[in-house]
């Protein structure tokens, strides 16, 4: 089959990018032919390689309402609605698309919603977290843009069973095309040179790979961490990650004594995130919600034991005490007496990883998510065209 991914951007690293980037290798590799197209600043479809190395087209695409002009950007949508709309089908047509895919919904990608409604192609709509959630919260109001393409989509796939619920609590409409493809982890991208072995020199440290906002509660980690017994003096915290909020968890790393055993890392590159998560001795994510937790599953995948709020997916990808620890969110005390629990027995820690790496393994890896997109694909290919607006419901 003919694939066209739409993603916000082209890039190689990043939790959307790298999911479907994964997805788009695994098709490849399955025989199917897969396009990429992102928007950008030209007037019309230029072709392009992309930093995956797919076949890729950008335009520029005009969202319908922009928010401090909303009457000057509704004219120039719909002046251009017209060349727009004939541009993407004849790449489509061009490529004999079948598939659609958007991947993060922006406002922008509504001409992918009136697209479907024109030609012969199904919509994918996935959905992976702050598209529909900034900083975890649900907005006050969706624009009639992202109303339009959930209400087109022939599916809504979101990457855990509790953000899919969330998502219908949104759009209660869209509940008998609603799917859960879980996220998958490329495991081989994962395996270190060095095997993962660390020297015995090398001072032992728990890793966290994280945005510095509110979503992702590093405050409350710093806390736990303050907290942890002079047994444990010599463990050292790396934060790997930036954000708007990376001044406050330094001043509150200060505040709390810890400049000398917390190390801001700031982003790095994938095989240095690869390199640390096998150097490290635990891997902990505090978050306050998480609609899946691909850092959780990537560092199962490196045999590395985790200690992870149990909330959205990754209740999901942790089964508590068998394959991790799960602790309640916003909980300082208890995500220390987690920590310490796993420094203190190597053989928990042990237990927990390897648990952990065969679940990933399991149920977590690529190929198995690209199995259950490709098996979603041909289902709705199998199904009649969707061209009647009475068959779409409203959103």
């Amino acid at each position: 089959m003919n694939v066209m991914m739409v993603v916000p951007w082209d890039e190689l690293f990043g939790g959307v990018a790298s999911v479907v980037g994964n997805l788009a290798r695994g098709l490849e590799r399955s025989g199917h032919r897969v396009v990429f197209f992102h928007p950008g600043e030209s007037e019309h479809c230029r072709l392009r390689t992309t930093v995956w190395g797919f076949t890729g087209y950008e335009r520029n695409l005009r969202s319908p309402f922009i928010g401090n002009r909303p009457m000057r950007s509704l004219l120039a949508f719909l002046v251009y609605l017209v060349p727009t709309l004939y541009q993407l089908a004849a790449v489509i047509r061009r490529h004999r698309i079948q598939i659609v895919n958007v991947h993060y919904p922006v406002e922008s990608f509504v001409y992918f919603g009136l697209l479907s409604w024109l030609l012969p192609i199904r919509l994918v709509v996935s959905v992976h977290g702050a598209d529909l959630f900034q900083g975890g919260r649900r907005a006050a109001r969706y624009p009639w843009s992202i109303r339009q393409l959930v209400a087109s989509a022939d599916a809504l796939v979101a990457p855990s069973k509790a953000f899919l619920l969330e998502c219908l609590a949104v759009f209660p409409r869209a509940a008998r095309k609603g799917e859960v493809v879980h996220n998958g982890v490329d495991m081989e991208e994962l395996i270190s040179p060095d095997r993962g072995d660390v020297t015995p020199a090398q001072p032992p440290y728990i890793l966290c790979i994280a945005a510095h906002n509110e979503k992702k509660a590093l405050d409350v980690l710093l806390t736990a961490f303050a907290e942890i017994g002079d047994a444990h003096r010599g463990v050292r915290l790396l934060l790997l990650g930036d954000g708007p909020l990376r001044s406050r968890h330094e001043a509150q790393a200060k505040a709390l004594a810890l400049d000398r055993r917390v190390e801001f890392l700031g982003e790095r590159g994938r095989a240095e995130v690869a390199r640390l998560l096998h150097g490290c001795s635990i891997f902990v994510l505090p978050s306050r919600s998480e609609p899946f937790g691909m850092v959780v599953a990537e560092a199962l995948a490196c045999r590395k034991p985790v200690v992870a709020s149990a909330v959205g997916g990754i209740v999901e990808i942790i089964e508590d005490g068998r394959s991790g620890i799960l602790v309640e969110p916003d909980n300082p005390g208890a995500l220390a007496r987690a920590l310490t629990a796993m420094l203190d027995d190597h053989v928990l820690r042990k237990r927990l990883a390897e648990a952990g790496y065969e679940r990933v393994r399991e149920r977590f890896a690529c190929e198995r998510m690209g199995a259950d997109y490709e098996r979603l694909y041909s289902t709705l290919l199998m199904s009649p065209a969707r061209h009647d607006p009475r068959s779409r419901p409203a959103v």
